[in-house]
């Protein structure tokens, strides 16, 4: 059987997981998908969550299902890219324990409690809203403070995954400008913003740029999805700017 050099690509959108193979010239060799399971939490009015492990779950099976498809396929590199706005709120043991999705709604009620909304918006080029992930932050804090208390990390949901992988933790640019607790002209974190919103900038990890390598995938990991744990973990990003950098705009 012929050795075939590919990259797998974990995409966890808003309704779909979906695990690709490509080859190197970027040809998808086959895809698999599965619904991402959300439910709701009744301490607000409109609000989902996810459970991450539950997701891991869904990920390892799919990927091992693409590798069945194409043999021969030897994994040199993964990405992954995810919804915006989305997140994971890790402990003190670097355990996802909650998945807040995008369209998660449970930091409405104090949307109108934002001081400053017009620097925020010069900050970051987002108006403040529940979309957004401080404000998800903040609705933990203020009705599950049981939850709030386990809190040490939080990540976008691709940038957890990339840690499950590699174990790295670390925030992509894109994702974080995602945030409202990013300064877009700085591509920095930023104290001030994270003051408004009264979270402790220590939450959140080291930068890491789109296309760099993170690390390796764990042997425990690369076992687990039955690939080579020589397998290189490659920061991806959010979702709509990958796309938008995929078509290759030109000024």
């Amino acid at each position: 059987m012929s050795r075939k050099e590919v990259l797998l690509v974990i995409d966890i959108g808003t309704g779909n997981v979906r695990v690709a193979i490509t080859d190197t010239e970027g040809r998808v060799l086959n895809v698999e998908r599965d619904n991402v399971h959300y439910a709701t939490d009744v301490a607000y009015p409109d609000a989902l969550y996810f459970v991450p492990d539950k997701l891991w779950g869904q990920i390892l099976r799919l990927t091992r299902m693409v590798m069945r498809a194409v043999p021969g396929a030897v994994v040199w590199g993964i990405t992954v890219s995810s919804q915006r706005e989305g997140i994971v709120l890790m402990d003190a043991d670097g355990h996802g324990f909650l998945g807040l999705p995008n369209h998660d709604r449970r930091g409405r009620q104090w949307e109108a409690d934002i001081p400053d909304k017009s620097r925020i918006y010069t900050m970051t080029g987002r108006y403040p809203s529940w979309l957004f992930s401080a404000l998800k932050v903040v609705g933990v804090k203020k009705r599950r403070p049981e939850l709030h208390g386990q809190l040490k990390t939080i990540m976008s949901i691709s940038d957890w995954a990339q840690y499950q992988l590699s174990g790295v933790m670390g925030y992509e640019h894109s994702q974080a400008s995602e945030t409202q607790l990013y300064d877009v002209a700085r591509k920095s974190w930023s104290s001030e913003l994270c003051s408004l919103f009264d979270i402790p900038q220590e939450i959140l990890p080291p930068l890491h740029s789109s296309g760099t390598v993170l690390g390796r995938v764990s042997r425990r990991v690369a076992n687990d999805m039955s690939i080579s744990d020589d397998a290189v973990v490659i920061v991806g990003g959010a979702d709509t700017q990958l796309a938008i950098k995929s078509t290759a705009p030109a000024v």
